[in-house]
């Protein structure tokens, strides 16, 4: 991984003259780019100068910023870079960021916990400075119960989203999403995946629901590195909610008990998603 910081008089990036490992994440965001094609990359310019803007740092805005970001990023190979606002530890000066990242290896389906904990986020409406909680709870799952993601839930039991994605359901040929009010992240691919929706005059509906509802539907999980992935399974980390395993309750039956129109789906709006990507940009 490379790591720059924006120089703002200058213009231009340079690479890292102190520590920055104490530093505060105030604000990020990230896409996938493979051989310099990349989707809804002004969605997520947009969202990032949103947040910005909202903690100061009106810079994001400029043109010269990204530009400079887009030059950063090799024209081949598949990346995940990231932008980033960062506040040193030892004053309020804040500072842009760019971090070039080699993209992980991408799934298509997902085993999924369901926590004992409600949202443990401190800033759920902003991107950035709950990474490092949210992937300590990711790790967790992983080591006690071979989870690859966890669900996000209210205080009263709705889930929201997905530690690092946006949640998306089936109900028949409704396509369906968390009602608004429970303060879910604004999902660039779930926003791209909705629009695609109503478009194909597919109805779409926003709903409170719980995990243990979720197990009748066909289930997504939706981020920029990933496109749609399918849950192939649901675990109770929460204990008494389905039948008990030594990993926990299992809530959901695997992918090959998915009817067929239901995998015909998933597997043509993954290849529709897949192809959603144009030259860097443009």
């Amino acid at each position: 991984m490379s790591v720059w910081l924006w120089n703002q008089q200058d213009r231009r990036f340079e690479e890292l003259a102190e520590d920055i490992a104490s530093w505060t994440l105030v604000a990020a965001d990230s896409w996938f780019v493979q051989d310099s094609r990349v989707r809804a990359f002004d969605r997520h310019r947009a969202r990032f100068t949103r947040v910005a803007a909202q903690v100061g740092m009106a810079e994001a805005a400029t043109d010269d910023f990204w530009a400079a970001v887009l030059e950063k990023i090799p024209s081949t190979g598949e990346w995940f870079p990231r932008v980033d606002v960062l506040e040193a530890s030892t004053r309020s000066e804040r500072k842009l960021a760019f971090l070039l990242r080699s993209a992980p290896p991408r799934a298509r389906e997902l085993r999924v916990l369901v926590p004992s904990h409600s949202d443990p986020r401190t800033t759920p409406g902003r991107k950035g400075p709950d990474i490092a909680l949210l992937e300590s709870v990711r790790a967790d799952a992983r080591e006690q119960y071979g989870c690859d993601e966890v669900l996000l839930t209210s205080e009263d039991g709705a889930v929201i989203e997905g530690a690092t994605t946006s949640l998306l359901w089936w109900d028949g040929d409704i396509l369906c999403a968390p009602d608004p009010g429970l303060g879910a992240l604004q999902g660039v691919t779930s926003a791209v995946i909705l629009d695609a929706a109503r478009a194909r005059s597919i109805p779409v509906e926003f709903r409170r629901g719980r995990p243990e509802e979720l197990i009748n539907y066909e289930v997504w999980l939706v981020n920029a590195l990933h496109g749609i992935r399918r849950a192939r399974e649901f675990v109770d980390g929460r204990g008494g909610v389905g039948s008990e395993t030594e990993e926990g309750g299992k809530l959901a039956t695997d992918v090959a008990d998915l009817k067929g129109d239901d995998v015909e789906r998933f597997e043509s709006w993954r290849d529709w998603l897949e192809a959603d990507r144009v030259p860097l940009g443009n």
